[in-house]
């Protein structure tokens, strides 16, 4: 039906800005680990991920995967000058 339609937009927008405001906020992380130690941010994000791994934290463990990915990402980016 029409309205069983609409609930299934509803609920796919709710996830689509869900994941879209976690990608954002692994981002800001990223930015704010660059800031604070430099060309040490990946390392330190990969320890974190190894360490919710270690303790089976697999959600923890994959965003912590994520922001080491995105570190390596921003940091291969062209500086502006």
């Amino acid at each position: 039906t029409i309205q069983r339609i609409l609930h299934g937009i509803q609920f796919y927008n709710i996830i689509k800005n869900s994941f879209l405001k976690l990608k954002e906020d692994l981002r800001k992380i990223a930015i704010a680990l660059i800031s604070q130690y430099g060309d040490e941010a990946q390392t330190i994000a990969m320890l974190r991920a190894a360490e919710f791994a270690a303790s089976l934290n697999s959600i923890e463990w994959a965003k912590w995967e994520e922001i080491a990915l995105l570190i390596e990402n921003i940091d291969q980016l062209p500086l502006d000058g």
